[in-house]
């Protein structure tokens, strides 16, 4: 340690022997004698370790010591030089760094003339030898310090390289004094361009927590998103430091806290001639950028659609923003939609708010509900259809945009013009793409298919363990007229789940009341007035009827046929026997 710093130490004992007018040597904690003067001087670099008592006992002790017989003083007992041992006056005083004893300082009188001069001087020659120790102790710490600051300086160096955003440090000049990898890749820089002209500006934007920036450089201008620190005013190459990312990296990960799109055409379940139709409707549509218009019935699944389009597109790993304009106050929806700048209204966040159209920039928002849209909204949505700009509130910039727009209705639209309540041009502009979503009673084929999904689904989900809906349960759905369709089919099916007991067989008797009641009324046996034609339905016809129905109700199984039996008030024994009478095996 001592080595590194032998040049300074050098002109220290020099200057210590000049003053004093004796002989000055530095040695280090192996004994090594970094510098000296007088017949030290010639000695500079050899090694004490034989002769050094005096010098062992200031480093193990850390403290100075001072020997005015220096033959005399039991710490030279044992020396191997004592019988030829010049020195008539020694003193050591320690060197330190980091709290350890690096070496020593020692001042030695050879003549009994030397030795009178530092005796009538005592204190003076002490403290200023002891100063002098002190001073190369607190070179040492500097160079220690200015060690670990560089070292410091090279780690958090790299860490600015493994930022994942970009970040530029500026001089008390408003000059680039250092600029990270990320930092030239968000910019386009290459590593060697220049950014002597680099400059960022805020635009005075905010979006919640983060500032906007221009930084304009070669000319060319960016708009960034981060936020501007202004640093302590240690050094003047470390004034402010920008932390940044792209608005488009920005708005991308803003989208991520949003649901993604799903696993896309996949999760429409159904192989019915319909479903089939709307399907290849969707693969046809999805690579487009029109706008499309999904109606149907509520519960059929228009956000399932419009997921699937968003998923089969190019589309698939930009933002799919979906919002229900029902769902939200008429008072709120405007900032949701187009966003707002810090003091738009009263009640605004302060940093201002970046709207859903934003989020979805170069993806998909999904408008459920569009025919609930006010009015105004309404002109405002056109526009940003028709110019492909919006304008957040409480803002005059003007944004481009590419989204493409979905939108869905489970309401007539064409009667909500007819009564003033929805714009014909937004229609139309709208009704690019139509796809209308068949109703579950138009494709009961799907039923079983439907059935066994949710099942499979809710099993899961409360841990239970079921293989297929029944025969018997899927001809009880299929009297029903299904108004809430898919989505009220999926809470039958959780509600039987809940319901089923230990064996895992779900009967028609767990469905839901109004689902089993619907059944009852169509199974019910017309029997005609013998006074109207004389016709009179034998009892082995009715016998048989009635036993096929409750197989059609129960299933075919075991478990299932025991259940006919005890609905039809006979032994199982007898319901085998009939089924075999009336050729039903």
């Amino acid at each position: 340690m001592l080595e590194s710093i032998s040049s300074y130490i050098t002109r220290c004992v020099s200057v210590v022997a000049r003053i004093t007018g004796i002989d000055v040597e530095v040695v280090d904690k192996d004994f090594n004698r970094i510098a000296g003067t007088g017949i030290y001087g010639e000695e500079v670099g050899r090694s004490i370790a034989a002769a050094g008592q005096i010098y062992r006992h200031v480093l193990e002790s850390g403290q100075a010591v001072f020997m005015a017989d220096p033959k005399e003083n039991v710490i030279c007992d044992g020396c191997p030089s004592w019988d030829d041992c010049r020195e008539k006056l020694t003193f050591g005083a320690p060197i330190k760094a980091l709290h350890q004893t690096v070496g020593v300082l020692g001042m030695v009188c050879f003549t009994e003339e030397d030795r009178a001069h530092v005796m009538d001087n005592y204190d003076n020659f002490t403290y200023f030898v002891e100063q002098i120790a002190a001073v190369i102790s607190s070179r040492l710490k500097d160079l220690e310090l200015l060690k670990k600051a560089r070292e410091f300086s090279d780690v958090m160096a790299q860490v600015l390289e493994l930022n994942d955003r970009g970040i530029i440090v500026f001089n008390n000049l408003g000059k680039v004094h250092h600029i990270n990898s990320r930092a030239r890749a968000e910019l386009g820089l290459k590593e060697n361009d220049s950014v002597e002209d680099l400059e960022a500006r805020t635009t005075g934007e905010r979006f919640s927590e983060f500032e906007e920036f221009v930084i304009t450089i070669g000319g060319h201008r960016m708009l960034v998103v981060g936020n501007r620190h202004i640093l302590e005013p240690l050094a003047p190459d470390y004034s402010s430091l920008l932390t940044f990312t792209t608005m488009t990296r920005f708005k991308d990960q803003i989208s991520e806290t949003f649901e993604n799109s799903g696993p896309g055409i996949n999760t429409l379940v159904g192989s019915s001639d319909r479903m089939k139709r709307l399907k290849n409707q969707i693969r046809q549509v999805a690579q487009s950028t029109s706008t499309v218009l999904i109606t149907g019935e509520s519960g059929t699944g228009k956000e399932l659609v419009a997921r699937a389009i968003h998923a089969e597109s190019d589309r698939r790993d930009k933002p799919f923003i979906a919002i229900n304009c029902g769902a939200i106050p008429e008072t709120l929806l405007e900032s949701e939609l187009f966003g707002y700048n810090r003091g738009a209204f009263s009640g605004a966040n302060p940093k201002g708010r970046i709207g859903k159209f934003e989020l979805a920039n170069h993806g998909v928002i999904f408008l459920d509900e569009i025919g609930t849209l006010p009015l105004y909204l309404q002109v405002k949505l056109l526009r940003v259809l028709q110019e492909r700009q919006l304008c957040r509130l409480g803002s005059n910039v003007l944004m481009d945009i590419d989204v493409r727009v979905i939108a869905a209705t489970n309401a007539d639209l064409v009667k909500s013009i007819e009564q003033n309540m929805f714009r014909e041009d937004l229609y139309y502009r709208l009704n690019v793409i139509p796809l209308e979503l068949p109703s579950l009673r138009e494709r009961l084929d799907d039923l079983e298919p439907l059935s066994n999904y949710f099942l499979a689904k809710y099993a899961n989900l409360f841990n239970k363990h079921v293989s297929s809906v029944s025969s018997g349960v899927v001809s009880v759905l299929s009297s029903y007229d299904w108004p809430g369709n898919v989505r009220e089919l999926e809470n039958v099916i959780e509600y039987a789940v809940n319901m089923m007991p230990e064996d895992g067989y779900i009967s028609p008797e767990l469905l839901p009341a109004k689902i089993t009641a619907a059944s009852k009324r169509q199974m019910t046996p017309r029997l005609e007035d013998a006074a109207g034609d004389g016709l009179v339905e034998p009892l082995a016809v009715l016998e048989r009827r009635a036993i096929e129905r409750a197989l059609a109700l129960y299933g075919n199984d075991s478990k299932a046929k025991a259940k006919a039996a005890k609905a039809l008030g006979i032994g199982v024994a007898t319901l085998y026997r009939k089924i075999k009478e009336h050729h039903l095996l």
